[in-house]
């Protein structure tokens, strides 16, 4: 049976072809170069460990030793793969911008003697279901133990965004580091995990229940059951398409992504030539027209409503119910008309209308009050029983009606 991480169990749950592709059909791709923030993160990962392996041998390291253990990583590491997308920034922007993170977090934690450390970049293994079945594995930036026994998770991110204590409180990866560490460290009774997000210089740690890692634990078990229960075939694995599809190592094969991965890079001209995007193009174009006439269509339809509001005073100030036109006339008839509650917008009174006629044998041909319906039983109230009859004259009123029609001249 494989061994589940929290990546392959949250690859599964953004997209289940994504997961078919990486862990089922195991596509291979071509090597993807390393962004400047993945560089990034990776050195501060090393530095920070080159700092507390320091603490482990009894030193306290300066900010300076920090800031050069972090240089020598980034020499050591840099090659021209390295892409810089997004800005203008250069590389050694990035770099002074991550030697000021790094820099604060020594301020903040120096002499770093708050907790002990267990271990560095520490695996954690365990079984997540009871018979052991299911394996799971995940790596610990820092396991560490604070002066009161708490047993720390730490994790250092380089995110630019900054998530809220709602956000982590829910996030499932340390959670399963914590059952792990509660498996093979039993004398743990209180354990913290937090997130150290650099480039802000803030913290935020969470804490969980009994019942909520079981809740975790249980979540990542029927995930994984979902996923191992399905037939090995690419249609079991549907395409869950979000705004991380634009982030996806396999859009090239994807049937979502992989017309748009395939025009991305082509010239201009031939972008615009391209089969595919000259259908999608004229569609558009059609799109584009149809929505111009609906607008178009719809101040005509307002101008109309004027004329007739127009019309009709016309009408009832000269006293005449049609009114000439060069080419064709106007109808203006006013009456007046029993209407019931509707459901739309007298919703008590039709609700309570309702209630009524169910228990009648008019019921079938009130029709869910259907105001058509409705109108016929009026009008045949003269023969229906006293206490239908009573039941409709207390709903009825009368409504004012106006009606405005456009009929070809009679001459």
């Amino acid at each position: 049976m494989p061994i589940w991480s929290h990546s392959r169990i949250e690859s599964f749950r953004q997209c289940p072809r994504k997961f078919f592709y990486r862990y089922v059909a195991r596509v291979k791709l071509p090597e993807e170069p390393e962004t400047i923030e993945q560089f990034v993160g990776s050195r501060a990962h090393e530095a920070l460990e080159r700092l507390y392996a320091e603490v482990q041998r009894g030193h306290a390291p300066s900010g300076e030793d920090l800031l050069g253990w972090f240089r020598e990583a980034w020499e050591a590491g840099w090659h021209d793969g390295v892409t810089v997308p997004g800005d203008d920034r250069t590389p050694d922007d990035h770099r002074r911008e991550a030697e000021g993170w790094l820099a604060d977090y020594h301020r903040r934690h120096a002499p770093f003697a708050e907790s002990r450390t267990v271990g560095l970049e520490q695996r954690i293994n365990f079984p997540l279901d009871a018979d052991g079945r299911v394996k799971m594995v995940g790596f610990v930036d820092r396991l560490a133990i604070g002066g009161d026994g708490t047993w720390q998770i730490h994790d250092y991110k380089t995110n630019r965004r900054l998530p809220t204590q709602q956000d982590k409180d829910a996030d499932p990866q340390l959670a399963y580091y914590e059952i792990g560490v509660r498996r093979m460290w039993p004398q743990a009774e209180r354990v913290d995990l937090t997130w150290h997000f650099l480039k802000f210089g803030v913290s935020i740690t969470s804490r969980r229940t009994p019942e909520q890692l079981e809740a975790v634990r249980g979540e990542a078990l029927a995930t994984i059951a979902d996923a191992e229960g399905r037939p090995r075939d690419e249609t079991a694995f549907p395409v869950h398409e979000t705004r991380l599809c634009a982030w996806c190592d396999f859009q090239q094969v994807c049937p979502v992504r992989k017309h748009l991965f395939a025009v991305a890079a082509l010239p201009p001209n031939r972008f615009a030539n391209e089969p595919g995007v000259k259908l999608v193009d004229a569609w558009t174009a059609l799109e584009a027209r149809r929505q111009e006439l609906r607008s178009q269509v719809d101040a005509i339809e307002e101008e109309i409503a004027e004329v007739r509001e127009a019309l009709a005073a016309f009408a009832e100030r000269e006293g005449v119910e049609v009114v000439a036109g060069s080419e064709r006339e106007a109808t203006v008839r006013r009456s007046e008309a029993v209407v019931f509650p509707r459901k739309t917008v007298e919703t008590e009174e039709a609700g309570a209308l309702e209630a009524q006629l169910r228990g009648s044998k008019w019921w079938q041909e009130a029709s869910a009050l259907d105001r058509a319906a409705l109108r016929r039983l009026w009008d045949r109230r003269g023969s229906l029983d006293a206490d239908l009859r009573a039941l409709l004259e207390e709903y009825a009123r009368v409504e004012a009606q106006l009606d405005v029609r456009l009929r070809r001249r009679k001459d």
